[in-house]
């Protein structure tokens, strides 16, 4: 624009050719114009929408939000300043970003949607119990789940192929990355998820245990987790050691029962590698994927794999003494990879 009014001051040799540059200086700001109109308009049309959608569910109280933008050309739509409500805990999302949105309008089913959740902070109730095998967020002083989200959805209605991704980033904490294919797998219409209760999500599990699972991975990048879990390790154990000091100390102990005890099979001896891995350093990150040769469907699938996916090192060693064999066949076939990247 700027530029156009440059060439406009400068001489001209020819009125007509003045004319033009205005003509077209003019057609810009009316473009111009009519897209932030139109954007003013979708933005408009969209809160009424969402307003209507929270209203008639009853959700109006649990979920506010400040401002609302719309975006022709990246076609998305953007809530900032959520507050949200669940169960009495309340939370903020700096921004909800909505893109990529497509649903078929004739079923129902939502073909692809994008989410970008921006500056979560979410309280953490005080509870015993932990995930990945570890000790209870709350305990090692993660009173909240502070960071990004990103989601990823796709479906194919014809072939009943999904492919979900979720994208973690939480700092001092950790980044995860999850992926996750299937096949064989019939979504319900968007409408049943406004639906109160559990029976939409009773029978999307049963139609899970009909769908074929084709991959799945996990990610984890350690960006100070391992430290705290270990100072609060070492504080139960009573040996009063910062977390790098007792992760060292961990590491030499399990050096020394490796070596007592070697592993009995491929899954065992790679399991030790990574733990050594893992209490070696600070940072990192583990990488576990499953990928069978043909479509698995989920009732088929062995505990094993899920234990070895979300159980954590408590899981691993569990499901080493009963499944060492069959998990070492996957490994070697590369069905099952578990890594470690210091």
């Amino acid at each position: 624009m700027e530029q156009n009014n440059n060439h406009m001051s400068e001489p001209s040799r020819k009125g007509r050719k003045k004319v033009g540059l205005i003509a077209a200086l003019v057609a810009i700001v009316v473009l111009v114009g009519g897209y932030f109109a139109f954007q003013s308009h979708i933005a408009n049309e969209a809160e009424i929408e969402i307003a209507r959608f929270l209203r008639e569910n009853e959700l109006d109280r649990d979920i506010r939000y400040r401002e609302i933008d719309a975006s022709l050309i990246g076609q998305s739509v953007t809530l900032y300043n959520l507050r949200l409500s669940l169960q009495g805990t309340e939370g903020t999302v700096g921004a909800l970003t909505v893109s990529n949105y497509d649903l078929d309008e004739r079923s129902g089913q939502l073909r692809s949607v994008d989410l970008l959740l921006e500056d979560v902070d979410f309280p953490i109730a005080a509870s015993p119990f932990g995930l990945f095998g570890g000790p209870s967020p709350f305990l090692i002083g993660m009173d909240a789940m502070r960071g990004d989200i990103g989601i990823e959805y796709e479906y194919d209605i014809a072939k009943g192929d999904v492919l979900a991704a979720v994208e973690v980033s939480m700092p001092d904490l950790l980044d995860g990355e999850f992926e996750v294919s299937i096949s064989r797998f019939t979504a319900p219409p968007v409408e049943r998820f406004s639906a109160r209760g559990f029976n939409t999500m009773g029978r999307m599990l049963d139609d899970m245990g009909k769908a074929d699972l084709n991959s799945v991975s996990l990610r984890l990048t350690d960006r100070g987790l391992k430290d705290r879990i270990a100072e609060y390790a070492s504080v139960e154990s009573g040996a009063a050691l910062d977390g790098a000091a007792y992760r060292k100390e961990l590491f030499h102990k399990l050096d020394h029962q490796i070596s007592e005890n070697p592993p009995q099979s491929r899954f065992e001896n790679d399991m030790a590698e990574v733990a050594k891995s893992v209490l070696d350093a600070s940072g990192g990150t583990l990488k576990v994927a499953y990928e069978p040769q043909y479509p698995t469907p989920f009732e088929d699938i062995g505990s094993a794999v899920f234990e070895v996916m979300f159980g954590g090192f408590g899981g691993l060693g569990k499901q080493a003494t009963r499944n060492r064999d069959a998990l070492s066949d996957m490994i070697d076939r590369d069905v099952l990879k578990i890594e470690f990247d210091s």
